[in-house]
């Protein structure tokens, strides 16, 4: 044996010594691991050392089944590139006149996997992956919410704020409240929704923190702007988004009238008399 077939026959066994470290695992470094692994096991077929195509198809196709069996929705790419670098040895090989043995077992697997209720019970762990997604998407978003009303609630009751004001804030809020849940009750569009939950998680927030942020013992005693002390300010910020949730409550009600009006104007074309008048 020449020093040439030494050296081929050393590649080969760190080839698929190589191969066995990355064949079974996940993630990208793996997967590019595995292919030029046995890239390198199909051009040693057609050398002396074309022993290592069978090593080679032994290992694929163990990795291809345990990756067959795991939820398919996690090791698609290695289930794929498992499959793709078996039949890439096992060519290799067959095209050297190594026998393919592994053609009939890797058959048989697959076909058990398939009888065994393999595609429905992948299908069944991806649906309970995604129930197990949306329950914590659900309880992180709910825990979110919690945590910034808990965070608004202190905001609004501040004992700094004075009290005619926060009298005012507090009706602001309990207005945007039950003109929110009228407004989903009723279908209103998303626009009209989302100006209220601007008005309560964003707007009055953004103006109490802007009082609170002044010295405390000028707040309500030094002018800012026009003679107007902070809590003037604040106060008639406050008025100026009731006068906004009169407009929204307004709109919705025009949006609401719509619909009918549509239809009787469009039974009034068709069907209706000259004379006929919509009175509102």
């Amino acid at each position: 044996m020449g020093n040439m077939d030494w050296i081929l026959h050393l590649c080969a066994v760190g080839t698929f010594l190589a191969l066995l470290t990355a064949a079974f695992r996940r993630g990208n470094d793996a997967r590019l691991r595995t292919t030029v692994c046995s890239a390198i096991m199909a051009g040693l077929a057609f050398t002396p050392a074309h022993w290592v195509v069978h090593v080679g198809m032994a290992i694929l196709l163990l990795s291809s089944v345990e990756f067959l069996y795991r939820p398919s929705h996690k090791v698609w790419r290695e289930t794929l590139t498992s499959f793709a670098c078996l039949a890439a040895v096992t060519v290799a090989g067959a095209v050297n006149d190594q026998f393919p043995w592994v053609v009939f077992p890797f058959g048989v697997l697959v076909a058990l996997w398939a009888l065994t209720g393999g595609p429905a019970r992948n299908r069944r762990r991806r649906d309970r992956e995604l129930r197990r997604r949306e329950r914590h998407d659900a309880a992180t978003e709910a825990s979110s919410r919690r945590s910034t009303q808990r965070d608004l609630n202190r905001l609004f009751n501040d004992p700094r704020l004075p009290q005619p004001v926060r009298h005012n804030l507090h009706q602001l809020l309990r207005r945007a409240d039950g003109l929110h849940q009228e407004l989903r009750s009723r279908g209103a569009g998303d626009r009209l929704i989302f100006e209220v939950e601007q008005i309560h998680e964003d707007f009055a927030p953004t103006a109490v923190r802007g009082y609170l942020a002044l010295p405390v013992e000028t707040a309500d005693t030094h002018p800012l702007q026009e003679g107007k002390t902070g809590a003037t300010l604040l106060d008639e910020q406050i008025t100026m988004m009731h006068r906004a949730l009169d407009d929204i409550a307004a709109e919705a009600r025009t949006q609401g009238a719509e619909g009918i009006l549509a239809s009787y104007r469009f039974l009034q074309d068709k069907f209706g008399r000259p004379d006929d008048e919509l009175t509102l």
